[in-house]
């Protein structure tokens, strides 16, 4: 799990991501979280962002409770980044994103699986 390769006081046992996993020079896709991105690594750099295009974060088993990813959007238009599918971000209603502005970045703790909390920069 993400945050078990970053910490490993979380408890988890098996990992499938790497520490340092990263991937940069992402392109965001989609008009919607059914085809936006799918961020499959724990630090995610966006360089091109065409207008309206996101990312979805991943859901269990990929991800599991206290796991922490970081995204950076890097491009040149806000940045949809989506909870999976029925998941939130926040508290808030279900599948709606976090519009990450231009040069800015967030850390998504995972909740449960599903669920995130953000922390958007300013």
């Amino acid at each position: 799990m993400f945050g078990s390769q970053l910490n490993p006081h979380f408890g988890a046992t098996a990992s499938l991501a790497l520490l340092g996993d990263l991937t940069s020079g992402a392109t965001a896709a989609g008009t919607g979280q059914s085809t936006a991105y799918a961020i499959t690594t724990v630090n995610t750099v966006f360089t091109t962002v065409a207008a309206g295009t996101g990312a979805v974060l991943p859901v269990t088993p990929t991800v599991s409770a206290n796991d922490r990813l970081h995204v950076a959007n890097h491009g040149a238009n806000t940045l949809a980044v989506y909870p999976p599918t029925g998941g939130k971000l926040s508290n808030n209603t279900a599948n709606v994103p976090a519009l990450l502005a231009v040069g800015k970045c967030a850390d998504f703790l995972c909740l449960d699986g599903t669920n995130y909390s953000a922390l958007l920069g300013k």
